[in-house]
């Protein structure tokens, strides 16, 4: 696939240029942040002035007063990336992909912008408002896989292309700061109340950011000095659904997956670098494993803070107009070496000849990714191809019933009662269960039957591809529970973790010690060929042998659903 366009919207400047002239001069809008949104405790942060969005969103449209904060924003990045291109995204053939972790989430206040319906909680109504803006006729496909959602969202336009449905893909990566995300960040004790440092000694935790950023993507590649990418790759630890493997065991996979022949080729690796503790040295490990020690390595968190769902959008975009100047964009907040390996970690600007870079990135859920973009490279890049595969089990998981390869599975209890009394049919003892949100809990139910006779040991390589309408929306409105009213406010980080509809996913491969890619999809309609797709595209991974794949959805305690199959592929 080839980049023929972009953009970046951030507190730093509406267009790419402007993001990266102040970058390159070491500006930030780093800000702390004192009884905002009411939160008893400070935080520093990136964000846009009040009002700020919609003025510019004014400059486009005259129904400022229809869109979400997060929607105004997602649309202006994606409208200055298409005015660069001849593209009409009305076309069938144009594919809408949505990078995001939280997307609405400050509906959930009712306080918060109450003419908008609420119906626009769910990420894949609010995406699919943001298509219908520009007139486009297919359902966007939303990725919500943590951190890494951005990178994510370009693998799968690119598979998703190659499809020859689609021409083009619009990757637009967006998230806004809230109340619900602060606070949860702040539970885990996580924010840093200064700007942060990655991978300095004096570290002390990560800033959060918003932004909105579009990469419009071409399924051919016909530009002699593009930018080019077919090399990325999806891995998880199987460590823990909140902690970084201290081996940096999924990073190293992803990033070796990535590598090219000669590592000297690489300009730099672009670092997740958030200056926490245990992320900065987990990257450390994965670098040195990879053999990188010496290559140049940078994070732009300092600049933006994390900005979640952009990220790796974003930081891609950066990394691609440093390498065209021919420069490395320094480490801002780094001044002494604070991880257990040396890298190579550029802190001024340096130039650099070379015409290619690897961004990587991680989140919770255990998920990693890696993807290395080339410019004006004479090396084809790799078309994903989809091979064969058979579903070898299949299981149906519902609040009325259980089928296990078309055979009904005995129980005698319904709703919840039936997820528990199957736990106990399934499952060797595995107390963390009972600790599990509602979607995770029929994950691991439905996960357990569809392996109650597969050799655990032969699912190093097996993804767990998951697409649902809803995701953990049920947990969002618990964890809004407990920050809705200040004389009760009690942020609870054991609900925040699964607040992210991926992690899911993670609690599958922690479980049976799964390696491969774990990713989580949302659709708004559940269009079978699209779903099927989503769930087969991990196969375009050759490494991948086997995928854990299907439709999930738990709206309540009586209303759930998990239709899984498990996918081998053929030899």
């Amino acid at each position: 696939m080839e980049c023929i366009a972009d953009n970046i919207c951030s507190p730093l400047g509406w267009t790419t240029n402007e993001n990266f002239a102040r970058v390159m001069h070491g500006e930030s809008k780093l800000t702390r942040h004192d009884g905002k949104w009411n939160l008893p405790r400070p935080f520093v942060a990136s964000l846009f002035p009040d009002g700020a969005i919609a003025e510019r969103f004014s400059t486009i449209s005259t129904d400022a007063g229809r869109y979400t904060r997060f929607e105004q924003l997602a649309i202006l990045s994606i409208s200055y990336a298409l005015a660069q291109t001849h593209i009409d995204a009305a076309d069938k053939r144009v594919l809408f992909v949505l990078s995001t972790t939280k997307g609405n989430v400050e509906l959930l206040d009712d306080k918060n912008q109450p003419s908008i319906s609420r119906e626009r909680i769910r990420l894949g109504k609010s995406a699919a408002v943001i298509a219908r803006f520009f007139g486009n006729p297919n359902q966007p496909v939303v990725v919500s896989n943590a951190c890494i959602s951005g990178v994510c969202a370009q693998a799968t336009a690119h598979r998703l292309m190659q499809s020859g449905r689609y021409t083009h893909a619009v990757v637009c990566g967006c998230d806004v700061q809230s109340k619900f995300i602060v606070s949860g960040f702040q539970s885990f004790k996580a924010l840093s109340s200064e700007p942060c440092r990655p991978f300095d000694a004096h570290r002390t935790g990560l800033n959060l950011g918003e932004a909105a950023a579009t990469m419009i993507l071409r399924a051919d590649e016909s530009a002699a000095d593009g930018w080019t990418s077919g090399h990325i790759a999806i891995r998880n630890d199987a460590n823990h659904i909140s902690g970084p493997s201290r081996t940096g065991e999924g990073s190293f996979r992803a990033l070796r997956r990535v590598l090219p022949d000669d590592t000297a080729r690489l300009a730099f690796v672009n670092l997740h670098g958030t200056a926490t503790p245990y992320n900065d040295e987990m990257e450390s490990f994965a670098i040195a494993r990879a053999g990188l020690l010496h290559t140049p390595v940078n994070a732009l968190k300092g600049y933006y803070g994390h900005t979640m769902g952009a990220a790796g959008v974003l930081e891609t975009i950066l990394s691609m107009r440093a390498v065209e100047a021919g420069t490395i964009i320094p480490t801002r907040g780094f001044g002494t070496l604070g991880v257990s390996n040396k890298l190579n970690i550029i802190s001024r600007p340096t130039s650099t000849h070379e015409r290619e870079f690897i961004k990587l990135l991680s989140g919770f859920g255990g998920c990693n990714a890696a993807v290395r973009w080339v410019k004006g490279s004479d090396e084809a890049s790799s078309a994903p191809i989809i091979p064969k595969d058979d579903i070898i089990r299949r299981v149906h998981l519902c609040s009325e019933s259980v089928e296990l390869n078309g055979r009904p599975v005995i129980t005698s209890a319904k709703g919840s009662a039936l997820l528990a009394e199957l736990y106990k049919q399934v499952a060797v003892n595995y107390p963390k269960f009972y600790k599990m949100d509602a979607l995770s809990r029929l994950g691991f139910i439905a996960s357990e039957l569809l392996l109650s006779d597969i050799d655990r040991a032969t699912l190093d390589d097996c993804a767990v591809m998951l697409v649902g309408r809803t995701g953990c929306l049920l947990t969002d409105q618990k964890y809004q529970a407990t920050i809705q009213h200040t004389e009760q406010f009690y942020p609870s980080p054991a609900t925040f973790v699964y607040t992210l509809s991926n992690i899911v996913t993670g609690e599958i491969a922690i479980r049976n010690k799964m390696h491969g890619e774990t990713s989580f999809f949302i659709l708004e309609n559940k269009e079978p060929t699209l779903v099927d797709e989503l769930i087969r595209s991990a196969f375009a991974d050759s490494e991948t042998r086997m995928v854990l794949g299907g439709w999930i959805e738990y709206e309540s305690s009586d209303r759930f659903e998990a239709t899984l199959g498990l996918y081998k592929r053929h030899i």
